[in-house]
């Protein structure tokens, strides 16, 4: 028989009586009393200011459904980065969904229990059970007879827990009531796994930065605020979305009322960015100590990693670990909350990543270990850039030799086509842009080189001038810095071009003047011949640039003279790759000459590119430069009235940039496809082509 004990919160009636107990192995009398309880409700006040997570709110309300027959409750697992917001929320969903369970609502904070890291659950049950009504003289003195008594007066009870800072299943596993008719809201840094598939998940992100902003506003009061909204708004970016931040934003203007925001922004880009703010970090400080070896390292190198986030071999990399034990120490600090991971790969919130930058030069104060982990992971990224742009491009002259594998760490899977390992540099561009500056900070001026010539087919592709301007800029300084002739030419002619399709040609004019200047002190072996050829070629190719720009503001004598001198840089640059046998080059020429005639009106283009076509064609490997050759030569025959024969050149053509995923070729051949449909009197079909293109640049940039 259970007890029969019933606790009074806040006044009992008793009723003196013998109750008797059967418990294992005998049968004991005790003399006991009845009494009449009254359910807890136990829940901390609510957060002052609460903003947004309405749709989060409604998926625990949602959850606030009975679950069915059986004995274990709906659980919804809330995690997060500390300083996220997930306490507030379950308390803040806590109290409105506690009239749904009359018999009782607990909030139970698991790091009060903690010690040495591991909480004592027997004692969480102890005031559990105290709260439910079982008095102190009752309960059981073992922790396997307090789960057990904690089911038996759980049993089909409408009960609501919130369990705060649980790390793992293990820790809340104990503590669910034995009743579907319960709900368990737990909070914790990362996903508690084994909680089982019926438990839900509800992963909190960051606030977006309008809500950051608005949970400013009430925070530093209407004073301040309507002082300066756009320093509200750079205090909100500040506060990258946590509202531990924004708090702290709250009491610096609570604490200092005749700072400006301004200054308060400057103060709290020391504090959270530079020196660390105590009451954001106190939790990461935690869960950083209760950190593996390879987890703490590996949290402390990431920030080494460029871009915003980072996949499997590339912490693998940094680790010097295998793919298995760099798995395992990624999941350990998912769990730990001190990394997010989304889309395929794992992302450090901008503040933990000052944080972790901050403890790793505590850890490792002369930089011996960081610059190690640099090294491999610039290793690796050449390699994998090298080997996509290889597969994508086909072979081609370069100044920097292809790197061995790294050890221990596999190669990245490419895929078996052209246009997966396209599609592969696509979605690491941030790693492989930033890699370049990371390389070139790190004293590694061949791999800056490296990396930023085997960007150029990406460049090309996905045209993004931003990004390319800066890596090709660093590649110029990285090479200048090595003193090696050939890089110093390459790198200068890979910035030209960036730059001149920004319109910035002076800039661009002296790269390829240098470029030039630097290609006659080569000597005349085979690949130092090619690239004087190959300079000839991009001061041609700027000069039609120019010509361009010319012509369409109305300038017919400067542009004359531009189409003038492009033509001559082509047929030198022509004849060069002819005397040393290198036939890719020689149809390359022949292609600028054409697009130069195309500028130029000049009724030759069509012949140019149907041989620029004819030879591409012929030499293994060159879809992709066949395939550009199809459209210029269909614009040529479009502008020649000559309709019929253009259609099926574009239409092979946006096949070939659709399969190898290059979204500007599609952009630029839809384009074209609207003005033939547009002369062959098909308005519908050129709106259909003009709205792809234009959604592909708002979505590509």
């Amino acid at each position: 028989m259970s007890e029969q004990t019933h606790n009074v919160v806040g006044g009992q009636a008793a009723v003196g009586h013998l109750v008797q107990a059967h418990e294992i192995g005998a049968v004991h009398i005790h003399e006991a009393r009845t009494l009449v309880h009254h359910p807890s409700f136990e829940l901390p006040p609510e957060k002052a200011h609460f903003v947004d997570r309405t749709e989060e709110q409604h998926r625990i309300t949602a959850a606030a459904v009975p679950a069915g027959e059986g004995t274990r409750p709906r659980i919804l697992a809330v995690s997060g980065l500390g300083g996220v917001g997930k306490t507030a929320l379950c308390v803040r969903a806590g109290h409105q969904l506690a009239d749904r369970y009359p018999d009782g609502a607990h909030y139970l904070d698991l790091d009060e229990y903690r010690r040495e890291g591991v909480p004592d659950l027997a004692a969480v049950l102890t005031d559990l059970l105290s709260s439910l009504g079982v008095e102190r003289e009752w309960l059981r003195r073992d922790f396997r007879g307090l789960v057990r008594q904690f089911w038996d007066r759980t049993r089909g009870k409408r009960l609501l827990l919130v369990v705060d800072n649980a790390r793992t299943a293990a820790e809340v596993e104990p503590l669910l009531p034995a009743s579907a008719r319960s709900l368990v809201l737990t909070a914790s840094h990362g996903p508690l796994y084994d909680l089982g598939p019926a438990a839900e998940e509800l992963a909190l992100a960051p606030l977006g930065p309008e809500h950051t902003a608005d949970l400013l506003r009430l925070l530093l009061g209407d004073r301040h605020a309507a002082a300066d909204p756009a320093a509200v708004e750079a205090l909100a970016a500040l506060c990258d979305g946590l509202p531990k931040a924004a708090e702290v934003a709250g009491g610096l203007a609570r604490k200092h009322p005749h700072r400006s925001l301004a200054e308060l922004a400057d103060r709290l880009t020391a504090d959270l960015h530079r020196r660390g703010s105590a009451p954001v970090e106190a939790v990461w400080d935690t869960a950083l100590a209760e950190l593996g070896p390879d987890a703490a390292r590996l949290y402390h190198l990431l920030p080494e990693c460029p871009g915003p986030f980072a996949v499997l071999p590339t912490a693998a990399a940094l680790l010097g670990r295998d793919l298995l034990d760099t798995e395992d120490a990624l999941a350990e600090l998912r769990t730990a909350g001190l990394l997010d991971h989304h889309d395929g790969g794992y992302r450090q919130h901008a503040l933990v990543r000052g944080h972790a930058r901050r403890t790793g030069h505590t850890a490792d104060p002369d930089g011996t270990g960081r610059a190690a982990a640099r090294a491999r992971l610039l290793h690796w990224l050449r390699r994998q850039c090298a080997r996509a742009d290889l597969l994508t491009a086909g072979p081609r002259a370069t100044v920097q030799a292809e790197l061995p594998p790294l050890p221990g760490v596999p190669d990245a899977d490419l895929g078996p086509a052209k246009a997966d390992a396209l599609r592969w540099m696509e979605a690491n561009r941030h790693a492989l842009y930033g890699a370049v500056g990371l390389a070139h900070d790190s004293g590694r001026d061949e791999d800056a080189v490296a990396l930023a010539e085997s960007l150029w087919t990406h460049f090309l592709d996905h045209p993004r001038h931003a990004d390319a301007t800066d890596a090709f800029r660093t590649a110029v300084v990285a090479a200048d810095r090595t003193g090696h002739l050939p890089a110093r030419v390459r790198t200068r002619d890979l910035l030209a071009r960036p730059l001149w399709e920004q319109g910035c040609f002076d800039e661009a004019a002296a790269a390829v003047e240098q470029a030039c200047a630097l290609a006659t002190l080569l000597d005349d072996g085979h690949e130092h011949r090619r690239l004087a050829g190959s300079a000839i070629d991009f001061r041609g190719q700027f000069a039609l640039a120019r010509g361009e720009a010319a012509a369409a503001r109305g300038e017919d004598e400067a542009a004359h003279r531009d189409f003038a001198a492009a033509r001559a840089d082509f047929t030198a640059a022509r004849q060069i790759q002819q005397g040393i046998g290198n036939a890719y080059g020689a149809a390359l020429q022949t292609y600028q000459l054409a697009k130069t005639a195309t500028a130029a009106a000049d009724p030759a283009a069509a012949d140019l590119f149907a041989a620029a076509r004819t030879e591409f064609a012929a030499l293994p490997g060159r879809e992709r430069m066949t395939a550009r050759t199809s459209f210029g030569l269909a614009r040529a025959l479009r502008q020649l009235g000559r309709h019929e024969e253009a259609e099926p050149l574009l239409t092979e053509a946006l096949t070939a940039a659709t399969t190898r995923g290059s979204s500007y070729d599609e952009a630029r051949i839809r384009t074209e496809l609207a003005e033939l449909a547009d002369a062959t009197g098909h308005p519908t079909t050129a709106a259909r082509h003009r709205s792809r293109a234009a959604a592909l640049r708002a979505e590509k940039g």
